[in-house]
């Protein structure tokens, strides 16, 4: 008679794939919704200007250029999840930078959550 002896190390590492795919999910929630709540503020920023010419001269071009990089970190921030090393590498450095970025050119809470994800990641790699 033959005896098979099956090994449960496929099945540990099984287990440990799917808590990382569950863990990467998150990480990915946490960054795509900071993005989007930091576009968000960005744009209920601009919706609260009424007439653009007197905005400009009574706030001067430094608010726009303000709201302008905070589009484009909100932007930088919600592809660098949806594609992960494809135009911004996906590594805990980036998501602290951008949430640091965040909080100059945006607001303090979707940079919490970006951070949140960025101390994850880095906690994962150690």
């Amino acid at each position: 008679m033959i005896k098979i002896k099956v090994s449960n190390d496929n099945k540990e590492s099984n287990n440990k794939t799917v808590k990382s795919d569950v863990y990467r999910k998150i990480i990915r929630f946490l960054t795509i919704f900071g993005g989007a709540i930091g576009f968000l503020y960005v744009f209920l920023r601009l919706y609260n200007i009424e007439n653009v010419n007197t905005w400009i001269q009574n706030i001067g071009i430094g608010n726009v250029i303000f709201i302008n990089c905070g589009l484009l970190i909100a932007g930088f921030t919600i592809i660098t999840a949806l594609k992960p090393d494809n135009p911004i590498p996906w590594h805990w450095i980036t998501l602290i930078t951008l949430a640091a970025l965040t909080t100059i050119f945006i607001h303090l809470l979707p940079a919490l959550l970006i951070l949140i994800a960025g101390i994850f990641e880095l906690i994962k790699e150690l």
